[in-house]
């Protein structure tokens, strides 16, 4: 048997750059948001590159930014160094590119999202999506535990 445990408006599944950034986003609003990870110690993690910025992904940061994200604001504050990219090719091409110390950037984020007012951090495997009439009503963990909500954002 099942073991609803509580109710959220909000459930965002994974918490690298994006489930952090909608989670925050979603808390801001004021509704109950609930980020699950397998390990909340690798909430905003950097695996595979400590940096951001470049041509597209600098873009999408300064997006992020202007409508209020976090991204922008821990990689100022975690800043190890920056550079500009493509200088010889011309200004229509350059872009920044900033490389952050990635374990200070991850408890920077992870400190943010714990002060974050509406938003509960969850550590837990979710294994599957509960539908009811077509519709997502909440997702289930790994031990069998159910979350019901209003929306699912798989990040």
């Amino acid at each position: 048997m099942d073991n609803i445990l509580e109710k959220y408006d909000v459930i965002v599944v994974g918490a690298g750059h994006a489930g952090c950034e909608a989670a925050l986003a979603a808390a801001r609003l004021g509704v109950r948001t609930a980020i699950f990870a397998m390990n909340l110690d690798s909430i905003a993690n950097m695996p595979c590159n400590p940096s951001i910025g470049g041509t597209a992904k600098g873009h999408l940061v300064r997006e992020i930014d202007a409508l209020g994200g976090e991204m922008g604001r821990c990689a100022d504050k975690t800043l190890i160094q920056s550079r500009t990219l493509n200088e010889t090719k011309g200004p229509a091409v350059f872009s920044l590119r900033a490389q952050m110390d990635r374990r200070w950037y991850q408890r920077e984020m992870k400190h943010t999202m714990e002060q974050q007012e509406s938003l509960h951090l969850m550590q837990d495997e979710i294994t599957e999506l509960i539908t009811e009439g077509g519709k997502i009503t909440g997702v289930k963990t790994l031990i069998g535990t159910v979350y019901t909500c209003k929306a699912v954002i798989l990040a």
